[in-house]
């Protein structure tokens, strides 16, 4: 399996994002560069650049599931919409160092986004608290929910729960919280890890969800119920040897004819100690585990830095990685993934 290497950034990575068919992925980083790659050639299609200043440091981007709309947040406070041709449509002045955003879920009716933000003092804006908020930007932007007082400390990412009915918050004290999307009241807290969390991904029907922490664990949750009071349900524990970044679940794990229960983990020592030591020591490799096995099936290697970002083609059929050292690595799986023994 030989990866197509892209060096499209100049810092660290923070975000790669699949469209809806999964032809098309996006990158973004804290370089403020957000370019749009075609996943068969791993050719750079174009980039999305907001008009007036570069945003600085690009967190979070995400896109609709008709290929219509491109969302970027960054640390500029600012959620610009793009077409997805590249026509700049909308931008909002959110305030704040915004951390994550996405679209919500119902197909043909995506005119929601959720955003969370971290507090933030200018002279033009004041004070504003760590929130996490939902906007309506169809036809126009319109604040829909606001939660701050209630928020106990920060959140790193807010993603939508199964059926939009939830909102899920990840924070650096090792919790998970889920909030009502309509009332933004508090439905319960997970105490899901013993370090901060640093990731959380969904399967396709949001049935399944996997978090990744700097306790060296990604955890696998039963999302049967939520809505209804009833708190997500610990599946499995994955224990590695290295901080993980980020965890994602193989597309194919529910696939009728030739399912994979796979899924990926990267991370890798902390960026800040990457120069004092090699990159064998430094763990920096894309593990595949099995998810019901909760055993180790192999390893990538490639990164010379901690990989902040995985997803899975959404055929299953690779991955793309991208690392603090500001490479975006496309792996395509080879014939030996899908017939060999100990890929099953």
């Amino acid at each position: 399996m030989k990866p197509n290497l892209l060096h499209v950034h100049e810092r660290p990575l923070n975000l790669i994002k699949f469209n809806y068919d999964g032809d098309f992925f996006i990158s973004c980083a804290k370089d403020g560069e957000v370019n749009l790659v075609r996943t068969d050639t791993s050719e750079r299609i174009g980039t999305y650049n907001p008009q007036g200043d570069k945003p600085g440091a690009v967190y979070a981007v995400d896109i609709t599931m008709d290929n219509e709309y491109v969302v970027i947040i960054g640390a500029d406070g600012k959620v610009t919409v793009f077409r997805f041709n590249g026509e700049q449509h909308s931008v909002l002045s959110h305030g704040g160092v915004l951390k994550y955003v996405e679209f919500n879920q119902k197909p043909g009716a995506q005119n929601m986004i959720c955003t969370c933000n971290d507090k933030f003092r200018s002279a033009s804006e004041g004070s504003i608290p760590n929130r996490i908020m939902i906007w309506q930007w169809q036809p126009t932007f319109k604040r829909l929910l606001c939660i701050d007082d209630i928020l106990p400390m920060k959140a790193t990412k807010v993603k939508w729960g199964p059926f939009d009915q939830t909102l899920l918050s990840i924070h650096e004290e090792g919790t998970v919280m889920i909030w009502d999307s309509t009332s933004g009241h508090k439905l319960c807290t997970l105490d899901a890890h013993k370090a901060e969390v640093t990731s959380l991904n969904f399967s396709a029907d949001r049935m399944l969800m996997i978090t990744s922490s700097k306790d060296y664990t990604a955890k696998l949750w039963a999302m049967d119920g939520i809505g209804q009071d009833l708190e997500p349900e610990l599946v499995k524990v994955y224990r590695t040897d290295r901080p993980l970044n980020d965890a994602c679940l193989s597309p194919l794990f529910g696939d009728d004819e030739a399912p994979k229960y796979h899924i990926l983990l990267g991370g890798g020592q902390d960026a800040k100690d990457v120069t004092t030591t090699a990159a064998a020591s430094g763990k920096f490799e894309a593990l595949l585990w099995h998810m019901v096995f909760e055993e180790e099936i192999g390893t990538v290697k490639g990164h010379f830095g901690p990989i902040n970002c995985l997803a899975w083609f959404r055929n299953g059929r690779g991955f793309v990685t991208g690392g603090e050292d500001g490479y975006v690595r496309v792996h395509h799986f080879d014939n030996d993934y899908f017939t060999k023994k100990p890929f099953e």
